[in-house]
């Protein structure tokens, strides 16, 4: 994620496009395995039909994953807006561009969603939590890195004063050496 702020302006980015160079990979090579299987190879007319038929099946299956990986990735920005008192959340997808748009006043506060990978591990989301005790996940990626997500939520809620900012002093006590204490 990349953020950028100025005095009342907060934007927020997440470009997933690794996730779409592997989604694109899948669907390409899904994609000759199909071309193959329909005939577009020379060598076409001298395969058994049960292996067209298994490039054809393999292939297809490729490119779904491919478009799938897409399509659960999109590209994500939060505009925050002081002045004017809201946030606009836009997702660029494979299909089109969806916005949701929030006021102050609907927003309690941003947060972190916690949820589970496959083995288990704990993975965290960038949210926001809504006056109506609804979660709204806001980034597609997850991260497994805790402190990495609760930055950006620190940051957006001081931004929108929705929390004090903590002031941490730290005293550490120190031994003087006994030259100093003559």
């Amino acid at each position: 994620m990349n953020i950028s702020q100025n005095e009342n302006e907060l934007v927020i980015r997440e470009t997933p496009g690794c996730l779409w160079l592997f989604g694109l990979f899948f669907a390409v090579v899904g994609g000759v395995f199909v071309y193959g299987s329909l005939g577009g190879l020379a060598d076409f007319g001298s395969q058994p039909w049960w292996t067209i038929a298994l490039a054809f099946v393999m292939g297809s299956g490729a490119v779904a994953v491919g478009i799938w990986i897409i399509y659960r990735a999109p590209i994500t920005k939060i505009f925050v807006d002081r002045i004017e008192n809201f946030v606009l959340i836009t997702r660029y997808g494979l299909f089109g561009k969806r916005e949701d748009f929030y006021y102050f006043d609907e927003i309690s506060y941003f947060c972190l969603a916690e949820e589970t990978d496959d083995e288990g591990a704990p993975i965290w989301n960038f949210a926001m939590k809504l006056e109506n005790d609804e979660t709204v996940k806001i980034t597609s990626l997850a991260s497994h890195s805790e402190e990495y997500e609760r930055s950006y939520v620190f940051q957006t809620n001081e931004f929108m004063r929705k929390q004090i900012s903590p002031s941490q002093i730290i005293f550490e006590i120190t031994d003087e050496p006994d030259a100093e204490m003559r």
